[in-house]
């Protein structure tokens, strides 16, 4: 066992080393060397990687929440491109009513989500531009917010958009309603900034693995083990667990086949035990332990691998 410890630690120093001569050699590609410099720095700290691109969409979140905190409306509007903040109108006045909805204490945020944008990069004429998409969850003085950010970190035919060119801001209630497909929660993604803050929704929401949920108080508490041996029964589907559990608390937003029921809570945060078929009547393939804002257990897969 030492042996084969010290030899994978050997490997693993040459492959550092490698990485470290193509670094070298690719001076002047500072794309390639700043991502080659961040793998071998995070094989050597051992902390996730984080390439230049999300670590730009991290910096744009967290100079957003230091704005919010701070009830900084200059600071939200200076995340801004120059070319978002000249033919946006009215952007000072958004941004201090985004500065007024989000007052208190920003708890919650998540960074995994922001860090996994969708990445639009075009050359045109040897003239590249990098546009990177993401959306996180924030909670804000006890109240929930979905951003969604369009940011510009590269434009060699126009500097003047670098920088936020749209950020759109949901509401709990707003985000819930879109995602049900319910009537008039079209937004836009122009330049500048967007708030969707009312909706008169219909239903209560619970957020569950970051989705603001639709909600019924069935009075349904059930317990992980005995619904796990009721799964380890073979081919039980939603609705046979309806009959014998009573129904869900919520339906996802993605069908019949994805609902969640109550468990006990935990530490004083909600838990839900999240179930997953193609459909209610189809057999249930995986089960897991879900919190408000992501999962914190796999219990149960069909493949025997939870």
């Amino acid at each position: 066992m030492v042996g084969r410890r010290h030899g994978g630690r050997a490997r693993h120093l040459a492959a550092l080393a490698s990485a470290l001569v193509a670094v070298a050699l690719c001076v002047g590609c500072s794309g390639p060397a700043d991502t080659l410099a961040r793998l071998v720095g995070s094989g050597v700290t051992g902390e996730k990687y984080v390439s230049s691109r999300q670590q730009a969409c991290l910096d744009a979140v967290d100079a957003l929440v230091a704005a919010l905190e701070e009830g900084d409306r200059d600071g939200v509007v200076g995340l801004f491109s120059p070319n978002a903040r000249a033919s946006s109108e009215g952007l000072d006045a958004t941004a201090a009513k985004l500065v007024e909805a989000c007052s208190g204490p920003v708890g919650y945020v998540d960074r995994d989500s922001a860090a996994r944008p969708v990445e639009r990069e075009s050359v045109d004429d040897r003239m590249r531009r990098v546009e990177l998409e993401f959306d996180f969850l924030m909670t804000c003085g006890g109240r929930n917010f979905w951003c969604l950010v369009t940011l510009v970190t590269e434009d060699d035919a126009d500097g003047g958009e670098v920088g936020v060119s749209s950020l759109a801001v949901f509401s709990e209630d707003f985000y819930s309603a879109m995602i049900y497909d319910e009537p008039q929660t079209e937004y836009s993604q122009d330049l500048g900034l967007r708030l969707y803050l009312d909706y008169p929704l219909e239903w209560e929401t619970r957020v569950v693995g970051g989705d603001p949920l639709r909600y019924d108080a069935t009075g349904a508490v059930i317990d992980v083990e005995d619904a796990v041996s009721f799964l380890d029964e073979g081919g039980r589907s939603v609705r046979d667990f309806e009959e014998r559990f009573g129904r869900p608390c919520c339906v996802s937003w993605m069908g019949e086949g994805h609902v969640c029921y109550e468990l006990p809570s935990e530490g004083g945060e909600p838990r839900y035990l999240s179930l997953d078929a193609s459909g209610r009547d189809e057999p249930v393939y995986s089960a897991s332990v879900v919190g408000e804002h992501d999962v914190v257990e796999r219990v149960w897969s069909e493949d025997g691998e939870a």
